[in-house]
């Protein structure tokens, strides 16, 4: 648990997922938006991508629900080879292991000090500490990358006078000054960032139009001009007549003065996009340099980047009735739920990793499946696609109810060979101890031989209700 910190002008914000250099939940080169970096994310700069892991439930130093953050390294191999366990009780990282505090909550993964070390921004979603004379809940520390990994770490210090000091973070570069930058909330913190976590300057941003709940929040270069924009899914506070929310996609545009105001993307007729309770995803689908939006949750929908911006006029819709998808579109499987974009083939286009984690199969309830839809130059269609599962043949495992298989979803390019790999978790998985599937790709997409699945055990931790997979990096 962080000491007392006493708030400075200046300072670092934090938010959950996803991911980095120029997308949340992104994309993997070749296929890259224009604020990209090569290697995306890369904690001890060996040149092979690596993952992080959360089991922001995990029981450590005998304190249950303190949590816990896994890193599996990228080598020529791909992932697997090498793998650590960092908590509050870890050398270098601040703070204690405490009852639900929840460290490992949400992360996000980006080079926040310009050494050309990704770093790792962790939350703790649960944890209480004092500042100021208030007692604030939520905490966020940064695992700076190096040579050798994470050896060392920050708290990230006080966001306004709020008294949460949590929530989901997102980072890019929102004014294209070179310098990664971290958003949580409605404030914006622009690096670079020193070591004691202070940016060097903060602002206010809106992040909706209008008087909405926020959702939802991702990133990436939508206009192909080198700076990070946003897109933000916004949420009525009440239901209507017919006890449904109303939502509503934003998009702000990043710009040299930062990010603008949040403008609704609306179709032909000038209604709001149509989503509902979604997730997002961007990142280039269709091989322009642009990052695309990617919506999912019951069927996919896909706004192309343009130079102007996401066209919304005419949003794409894939379901799993779509020609070339396998399964049966059904009310509550939550195709897309869990959202990734990333070149699994080398193609040069964006493929979608959409997790169907409450598909029903076998007489299974909830066991859960994963879609890859391919990317192309009109982007995915539906055709092509593939779905698996831990009853497909070479899948370890067995399936099972309230397993809910890909929940969570990341794509990482861990042996450079310009492919990236799928990386699922099934946080239902042994009574909600959690597991997570590392895949292999060829030129001719996923393939099963040489996957493998690691739980608690592997990693040497306790394994009860630890929810192992419960956040993953991008």
């Amino acid at each position: 648990m962080p000491g007392p910190v006493t708030p400075r002008l200046g300072r670092g914000v934090v938010v959950a997922l996803t991911l980095l250099a120029a997308t949340v939940t992104a994309l993997p080169a070749p296929a890259v938006a224009a604020d990209r970096v090569t290697v995306r994310q890369d904690f001890n700069g060996d040149g092979y991508e690596d993952v992080a892991v959360g089991a922001p439930s995990a029981t450590v130093s005998g304190r249950a629900k303190a949590g816990y953050v896994a890193v599996l390294y990228g080598a020529p191999e791909g992932l697997g080879a090498g793998k650590k366990v960092f908590h509050q009780a870890s050398p270098g990282v601040p703070g204690t292991p405490e009852t639900d505090d929840g460290f490992g909550e949400s992360l996000t993964a980006d080079d926040l000090d310009g050494d050309g070390y990704t770093d790792l921004v962790v939350e703790s979603r649960r944890e209480t500490w004092r500042a100021d004379g208030i007692v604030r809940t939520g905490s966020n520390t940064v695992l700076w990358g190096g040579p050798n990994g994470f050896a060392s770490g920050t708290v990230l210090r006080l966001l306004g006078t709020s008294a949460y000091q949590g929530g989901r973070t997102v980072s890019g570069d929102f004014d294209g000054d070179g310098h990664r930058d971290l958003l949580q909330q409605d404030r914006v913190a622009y690096g670079p960032f020193g070591r004691d976590g202070v940016p060097a300057r903060t602002a206010r941003t809106a992040l909706v139009e209008g008087d909405m709940n926020l959702d939802d929040v991702v990133a990436g270069d939508t206009d192909g001009d080198g700076i990070t924009d946003l897109v933000t899914l916004a949420r009525s506070f009440d239901w209507d007549d017919d006890h449904n929310y109303g939502y509503q996609l934003n998009h702000l545009r990043g710009s040299r003065a930062g990010l603008g105001e949040p403008r609704i993307l609306r179709d032909a007729q000038g209604r709001p996009v149509p989503v509902g309770d979604v997730s997002l995803a961007v990142g280039d689908v269709t091989g322009d340099g642009r990052a695309d939006i990617v919506t999912g949750g019951d069927t996919l929908g896909v706004l192309p980047g343009t130079a102007d911006g996401p066209a919304a006029a005419v949003p794409r819709a894939i379901s799993q009735d779509s020609p070339g998808v396998p399964g049966v579109q059904e009310a509550g499987d939550g195709f897309g739920r869990s959202l990734a974009i990333g070149d699994v083939d080398g193609d040069g286009y964006g493929d979608v990793l959409a997790g169907i984690p409450f598909e029903d199969f076998a007489g299974l309830d909830n066991a859960g499946t994963f879609a890859v839809v391919p990317g192309g130059p009109q982007g995915p269609t539906g055709v092509g696609t593939v779905v698996l599962s831990q009853h497909t043949t070479g899948v370890p495992g067995t399936a099972e109810s309230a397993d809910m298989f890909a929940e969570n979803a990341a794509l990482v390019d861990s042996d450079a060979d310009g492919r990236a790999e799928p990386v699922v978790a099934a946080v239902g998985e042994d009574q909600r101890a959690g597991a997570v599937w590392v895949f292999r790709t060829s030129s001719a997409g996923v393939q099963t031989g040489g996957s493998f699945s690691f739980g608690a055990r592997t990693l040497g931790q306790v394994k009860a209700d630890g929810r192992l997979g419960r956040s993953l990096s991008p």
